[in-house]
Parts: structure tokens; C-alpha cells; sequence
């Protein structure tokens, strides 16, 4: 009978500990929970606050869309195309000549070439001899 009883209070005593490290879990499992809820609020909020700027994003590029067909129905096709053309292949189809340099390729013209273009007219399409994008000449440009 001692033995029983001595073997029941281990048992008991095991079984407390158990218990002990359940609650202590439990409380860890809600901790985490409760953090999980607050998660997913914080990314709940974030991609509300994601749509809302694709949507102006989207607004505004239809916008520019627009008001790119109209700025493009004002010049020559001939230059349109061009454009488009070089714009397929680069991704942009023009670009600045800013010190001396093509923006758009990033690099510096050699002296001969800024020459040729500094004695081009102002109406005249210029290109870039590295990139073939068209140059942009601005007060910028180095010439």
C-alpha cells in the first residue's frame, strides 16, 4: 500500500508539473495569438494603404496617357515614329544631352561629335552617336 501511495504522489506531483508547463505554454500560445491579430490588422492596413496608391497611380497614368496622345498629335509623325522606334529598343527614346554627356546612355560625347551637334539647328533632330536615342539640347547641355 506505501508503495501505491508513494507511487500515486509521484504520479500527482508529475501530473502538476505537467499542468504547469500547459498554462505556461497556453500563456505563450495567447501572447503569440494576440501578436498574429495585431499582424495581421498592421498588414490589413498596409495593403488598404497599397490599393489606395495603385489606384491614384492608375488615375494618374491614365491622365498622362491622355495628354501624351495629345502632346504626340502635335508633332510630325515622321518623329513620332522615330521616337517609338528607338523607344522599343532602349526602353526610352530620348534623352538629355547634360554636360557634355547622353543621359540616357550615360556617356560623354568626344569633342567632335558635341561640335556637329552644337552646329546643327535648333529644329533639327539630333542623336545620339553611342545610344541612337534622340538628344534633348537644353542650356544644360555643354555645347
Amino acid at each position: 500500500m506505501q508503495a501505491l501511495q508513494r507511487r500515486i504522489g509521484t504520479l500527482e506531483d508529475a501530473e502538476l508539473e505537467v499542468m504547469d508547463q500547459v498554462e505556461t505554454q497556453q500563456a505563450a500560445l495567447d501572447e503569440v495569438l494576440a501578436e498574429l491579430e495585431t499582424t495581421r490588422a498592421k498588414v490589413a492596413d498596409v495593403t488598404a494603404a497599397r490599393d489606395a496608391a495603385f489606384a491614384e497611380l492608375d488615375g494618374q497614368s491614365g491622365e498622362l496617357t491622355a495628354e501624351r496622345a495629345r502632346l504626340a498629335g502635335d508633332l510630325p509623325d515622321d518623329l513620332v515614329a522615330l521616337y517609338e522606334k528607338v523607344r522599343a529598343q532602349y526602353g526610352s527614346g530620348a534623352a538629355a544631352l547634360r554636360a557634355r554627356g547622353c543621359e540616357g546612355c550615360r556617356l560623354e560625347l568626344n569633342g567632335s561629335d558635341l561640335r556637329v551637334i552644337a552646329a546643327t539647328a535648333d529644329d533639327e533632330v539630333v542623336r545620339c552617336p553611342e545610344c541612337s536615342r534622340i538628344l534633348v539640347r537644353t542650356a544644360e547641355s555643354g555645347l
